[in-house]
């Protein structure tokens, strides 16, 4: 029962009630790598030499098979667990995730159609916009009144034959010869230095 002037929970006053038990447990290197190796045993992992160095263990270490029993019990309590059962089939999960992916898909072409509309409207709202702005399309006008180009053009007319040159091109009368058997400049002969 409580007092009413202790304020101490009800769990930590049973708590204190029992014997503290220091959970807290070192191991040394080689009991680390026997344990690993007994660990490696159950799963048949370990090679011929290390089986042997087991069984020897299990038949001489009283320690050893103290570990080895508790490993087994172990072992057989993990698999004795139930299996918990899914909460949903695999058919409700696959259906939800299309419907998941149709969803994203319906929603990002609803995104993109939106976009194309607001870019139309916008398109269709400048062409209507008064003012001269840079976005609105300019069409070309005719002049109320063309000016007289008739006083500057001048009287000769400029005519191009398409059959000869516009500025005669001379003919070369010594034509040029590039002999394959020589060279065409003379090349001369290196001299020969005698080394002493």
């Amino acid at each position: 029962m409580m007092n009413k002037y202790d304020r101490t929970p009800q769990s930590a006053r049973e708590n204190a009630d029992r014997p503290k038990i220091n959970m807290k447990v070192e191991m040394t290197a080689m009991q680390r790598d026997r344990f690993e190796l007994l660990s490696a045993y159950f799963d048949g992992e370990v090679t011929p030499k290390q089986s042997q160095q087991v069984q020897e263990w299990l038949d001489s270490d009283a320690e050893v098979q103290s570990l080895y029993h508790r490993l087994l019990k172990l072992r057989q309590g993990i698999q004795g667990l139930p299996i918990p059962a899914g909460a949903h089939s695999t058919e409700e999960v696959t259906a939800n995730v299309w419907q998941t992916l149709q969803r994203r898909r319906l929603r990002r072409f609803a995104i993109l159609g939106g976009g194309a509309i607001a870019a139309t409207m916008v398109a269709a709202l400048s062409l209507f916009l008064p003012g001269n702005s840079s976005f609105s399309p300019r069409f070309a006008r005719t002049p109320e009144s063309e000016p007289s180009f008739t006083a500057e053009i001048p009287t000769e007319s400029l005519t191009i034959a398409i059959n000869r040159p516009a500025v005669a091109i001379p003919v070369a009368t010594n034509t040029l010869m590039i002999p394959i058997d020589r060279p065409v400049v003379a090349i001369p002969k290196a001299a020969i230095v005698k080394s002493q």
